[in-house]
């Protein structure tokens, strides 16, 4: 027997190179063991085992594994480790006090272990416990085993299970779970699955107590399932005093080179108004295929509609093809049906040669009237250097008709239009680029039919400073157009620019815009129409202030449009105080204020907005949030939308919030919609376990745009 001092640092892969079980090591991986220990260290010949002692450190490829106690049979690969044991591999990390390991097989026992889980994108940790974990295949079974996501030491709340099974960065699957708020056994699952490799997918969920007009009391359970990583879903069991019975499941699924995709259906049987919700999506890829399919029906108090989405599409090296169907249904929507069906084929005939055919048909309802709108494109395009030729035939429709407007034209065909465009001339003082169009035109419903050709010259947009604080853009056009009946039309356009820096934080900046026309078009979607404004704009930019002030004069009408006024003033980090406002110049009235005040600091959040009509003196809107401490874990917050013209709230929603460490117990009332919530959420999964959807108005506080903001349409 050999035997180092106590200060000597033990190497034991020479002796691996005289063993004849690291010869599988050294075909598997190349690698052999090594075995390192500050204390010290014997070999017995006879046996082959060896012992060592204090901070020994074993690693074998990505494997570590460190303890105070080493006791390793080289004739089997068995390593026995004790005291403060820790095994490191890849991104995992157990810890216990005994572990009995086979270098061979792999498999092994730790006693007394206990491990930290990152979940993916950094949405929390779990934290694993139980008097043993199986070791075997990259997996990890527990007996006796607790989970938590608390950090504590004396955990706040855990799940407790006789048998646990841990699939490093795949899941943790448990059978009869019970959960545990410090040691008062809560709530109990026969099976809960803990995914630990998907975003945005409920942990678990706990049950949610609550009540709504149309349902009652209610107690909504979630239960998840895990057949495979092919094959897991969710269960709903609900529970509503008006309604009975919900239940539902959602089932995801993978196929393989079949593809995969997920189903849900829940329903209330036990309700006299129907409850029905289901939901089929599926996606199937293949080489250049690709298909996609959604397709959702909801049948209950609050919503009936259908909605379909499917998408064939080809990619391959020179060819893209798509084909398409859409349907939705919903009768009590302004759209009460809509039907899209389209299809598009683009191909590279050459390198520089590339077909385009397209055509789709939509056929709508809206109230009592239908529409039907076809198209169609067949071209062909051709690009050398600056040179793009295309040749087209297509029917084209009015989008506005979708949005149920009277648009002065329909449909416009071009059979066929041939179209000759130049991107740059070439001159690097003039960036001039210039298009030219013939083609035989025909539009509906105005019934005009002839030859049309078309031409114009653009002129880049390019800036010009005369100043240090002076810069000047501009950009026009000049364009013209003959019709087989004679008629012609000509315009030109011009847009001017200047920004004036006045001070380094005050700044002014105007933009003149005009077109002029001559001539007349027999068709409508072409016809020019003489155009003269200017818009200004004055803005003042400090660490502490902004103000900005904008308006727009129309030449041809000889009126403004609404002047807005936005400024926003944060004296500190806590305070913001900010005021929009829309006054008329025309006549010479303030027709809206919107003032707002906010403060934030640590916990405490207040927000308070009204939008005000000075000329009628009318208190339009009031927008009240705020969020307020009590004591060091209580929090009560509102939010509220009220108009005092209706003399009743849009929106309205209190909550008390009780800060549990690393969980949360919130009690939500909804005064406007009639419904509360009890809602328990543990902070270290931001999914869980639901979220508070409050269908009032839209917030003030939520608007950016000054135009949206003060209600002035641009």
């Amino acid at each position: 027997m050999a035997r180092w001092g106590k200060r000597g640092v033990l190497t034991a892969f020479i002796l691996g190179l005289l063993l004849p079980w690291l010869a599988v090591f050294a075909s598997e991986a190349q690698e052999g063991v090594r075995v390192r220990a500050q204390q010290a260290g014997s070999y017995d010949w006879e046996s082959q085992v060896f012992v060592a002692q204090g901070e020994v450190e074993i690693t074998h490829g990505d494997l570590l594994l460190t303890g105070n106690l080493l006791t390793m049979d080289l004739s089997t690969g068995e390593v026995r480790l004790e005291g403060d044991v820790r095994m490191v591999q890849e991104d995992q990390e157990l810890e216990g006090d005994l572990l009995i390991y086979d270098l061979e097989t792999k498999k092994g026992r730790m006693d007394q272990a206990s491990a930290e889980v990152l979940l993916s994108s950094g949405t929390g940790s779990i934290f694993l416990s139980g008097e043993s974990v199986g070791l075997a295949d990259g997996a990890y079974s527990v007996r006796s085993a607790k989970v938590t996501t608390c950090d504590d030491l004396d955990s706040h709340y855990h799940l407790a299970t006789k048998e646990l099974e841990y699939y490093p960065g795949d899941r943790v699957i448990i059978r009869g779970v019970t959960y545990y708020e410090g040691k008062i056994p809560l709530f109990y699952w026969p099976y809960l699955v803990v995914p630990l490799d998907r975003d945005g997918t409920s942990v678990f969920n706990l049950p949610v107590f609550g009540y709504s007009e149309q349902e009652g009391y209610y107690m909504k359970n979630s239960f998840n399932y895990h057949l495979s990583s092919k094959a897991h879903g969710h269960l709903y069991l609900d529970l509503y005093t008006r309604l009975g019975l919900g239940l539902g499941a959602r089932h995801m699924y993978d196929l393989g080179r079949f593809g995969q995709g997920s189903v849900y259906l829940y329903a209330v049987p036990t309700s006299e108004s129907p409850v029905l919700k289901s939901a089929f999506s599926h996606q199937w890829t293949k080489e250049h295929w690709d298909f996609k399919t959604t397709t959702s029906y909801e049948n209950w108090w609050a919503k009936h509609e259908l909605k379909s989405d499917n998408r064939l599409k080809l990619t391959l090296p020179s060819t893209n093809a798509e084909a398409s169907f859409v349907y939705k249904k919903n009768p009590e929507a302004t759209i009460s049906e809509q039907r899209d069906m389209g299809i598009r084929w683009s191909q590279n005939l050459t390198e520089r040669w590339r077909l385009n055919l397209q055509g789709s048909r939509i056929d709508q309802v809206r109230g009592e009237d239908s529409l039907r709108l076809i198209s169609y494109l067949a071209e062909t395009t051709y690009r050398q250097d600056r040179h793009t030729l295309t040749l087209a035939a297509q029917q084209q429709y009015n989008p506005d008709l979708l949005e149920g407007e009277t648009p002065a034209w329909r449909t416009v065909q071009r059979l066929p239009e041939f179209k000759w465009v130049v991107s740059n001339w070439g001159l690097n003082s003039l960036p001039l680029g210039t298009e030219v169009i013939l083609g035989h035109y025909g539009e509906r419903p105005s019934t005009v039919t002839m030859n049309r050709a078309f031409g114009q010259l653009t002129l880049g947009r390019r800036s010009w400073r005369p100043a240090e604080r002076t810069t000047v853009d501009y950009q026009g056009l000049l364009g013209g157009a003959l019709y087989g009946d004679g008629q012609r039309q000509a315009w030109t356009f011009a847009r001017l620019g200047l920004n004036q820096r006045l001070t380094d934080r005050l700044q002014f900046s105007s933009t003149y815009s005009r077109r002029d026309v001559w001539g007349h078009s027999p068709f409508r979607f072409d016809a020019q129409r003489p155009q003269e404004d200017l818009g200004l704009r004055l803005s003042y930019s400090a660490p502490a202030l902004r103000a900005s002030l904008n308006t727009n004069y129309n030449f041809l009408t000889e009126r403004f449009s609404v002047l807005t006024l936005s400024t926003s003033w944060r004296p500190n980090s806590a305070w913001n105080l900010s005021l929009s406002a829309a006054f008329d110049l025309n006549s010479m009235e303030l027709t809206r204020v919107v003032p707002m005040v906010e403060y934030k600091k640590d916990q405490f959040d207040l927000r308070l907005a009204v939008r005000y009509h000075p000329t009628d003196q009318v208190l339009e809107r009031l927008d009240a949030r705020f969020t307020l401490p009590v004591g060091t874990t209580w929090l009560v917050s509102y939010d509220s939308i009220y108009e005092p013209l209706k003399q009743a709230f849009s929106k309205g929603s209190v909550s008390i919030t009780k800060d549990l460490h690393c969980r949360e117990l919130r009690l939500s009332y909804d005064h406007v919609g009639k419904s509360v919530a009890l809602q328990y959420t543990i902070k270290a999964f931001p999914t869980l376990p639901i979220g508070w959807d409050s269908q009032g108005g839209l917030s003030l506080f939520d608007l950016e745009d000054v135009a949206d903001l003060v209600g002035v349409e641009e």
